[in-house]
């Protein structure tokens, strides 16, 4: 039965309170109602799957992850699955390169490709300057007694522009570019391996090179400091490491790790790495870095 006012106003107060609370709970059960906020639990319940698998979709790519297939390829995951974020973020690359080196790159157009094999060239011969070796035959014969690895070199690696006595270009989006023809024939003339892979987990033995190069790559990675590990990893000792980074604050989605000296200092020189030249000058790739730093590396 309903409880009356004097329920509410006589000796007990509170139970009476707490009887009323009851019936009002017990009125609001009526099927009708609860059928409601049954399916407002359901809708509930399906908004929050959705704001997890936004959460999941806009994480970080996962480290190791790979591009496979063409230009509608996806990039997959160190354990075999889909990496959606990774997609997104490797999509966005290849696509710049497919349109560059078919001449539509917005600063260069139909020059890209020369341009661009040129800034290639021209990196190669401030190492020899730095070496204090010829930028001709001498380098010629220094390279072709070196093993090199060069990552994140894109489809026109530098190391496609000097003989060696072998040259691996890892680079995750390595199979993209073959298959999108984008690869820059002198890679295939110099033996120049294209191999699918990311600089934080190179599928390659320890101690296997003599040099790797690293040309504004280390911003676009996931994780700089495991690539700096790596990198020590494959070099054998006494090895180089000839580095370009953009300096700056700005982050996105296909640079997620700004870099400034501090930060390069704090991956390599824990790890035993010493300077054997490091300058830096106004003027970048990024539009939104203020300066680029080149540095020659040696490992202990």
């Amino acid at each position: 039965m309903e409880p009356t006012d004097h329920d509410l106003t006589g000796d007990q107060p509170r139970r009476g309170l707490r009887e009323r609370l009851k019936f009002l709970l017990r009125r609001a059960m009526r099927p009708a109602v609860w059928d409601l906020e049954c399916s407002m639990r359901r809708v509930e319940s399906a908004v929050e799957e959705l704001r997890r698998e936004a959460h999941r979709e806009a994480r970080a790519p996962g480290v190791g992850a790979v591009w496979r297939g063409g230009p509608e390829g996806h990039a997959v995951a160190p354990d075999g699955g889909p990496d959606h974020a990774a997609t997104r973020k490797y999509r966005d690359e290849l696509a710049y390169w497919i349109a560059a080196v078919g001449g539509r790159d917005p600063a260069h157009g139909e020059d890209f490709v020369d341009i661009f094999v040129t800034w290639q060239k021209t990196r190669l011969n401030e190492l020899a300057d730095r070496l204090g070796i010829e930028r001709t035959e001498a380098m010629d014969a220094w390279c072709s007694g070196r093993d090199a690895v060069e990552i994140g070199g894109g489809p026109i690696p530098a190391c496609a522009f000097r003989p060696w006595r072998s040259a691996v270009a890892a680079d995750p989006l390595a199979e993209g570019y073959l298959a999108g023809g984008v690869v820059h024939p002198e890679a295939a003339r110099r033996g120049v391996i294209m191999l699918p892979a990311c600089g934080e987990s190179l599928p390659l033995a320890s101690g296997c090179a003599d040099l790797v190069i690293a040309e504004n790559c280390l911003d676009h990675t996931d994780d700089p400091a495991r690539v700096v590990a790596e990198i020590h990893r494959v070099l054998r000792p006494g090895g180089l490491l000839w580095l370009l980074v953009d300096l700056m604050d700005h982050a996105d989605h296909m640079h997620p790790n700004p870099m400034s000296p501090e930060r390069l200092d704090a991956i390599t020189l824990p790890l035993g790495f010493s300077y054997r030249y490091r300058e830096s000058w106004e003027g970048a790739s990024h539009p939104m870095a203020r300066q680029q730093l080149r540095a020659l590396l040696t490992r202990p």
